[in-house]
């Protein structure tokens, strides 16, 4: 696979999580905050 189809495989996802987050928002936004923050803490940090 080449430079410019991980690009667009990349883009693909980026935009379908936008839209996603985007409908979450639309629907209850208080709760996609929460859950959005809940799980940011939750997750591991990653290490460098």
């Amino acid at each position: 696979m080449g430079p410019d189809e991980v690009q667009r495989k990349l883009t693909t996802i980026f935009s379908t999580d936008v839209q996603g987050y985007s409908r979450l928002m639309g629907d209850d936004e208080t709760a996609t905050v929460r859950t959005r923050l809940t799980r940011k803490c939750s997750s591991p940090s990653p290490r460098y």
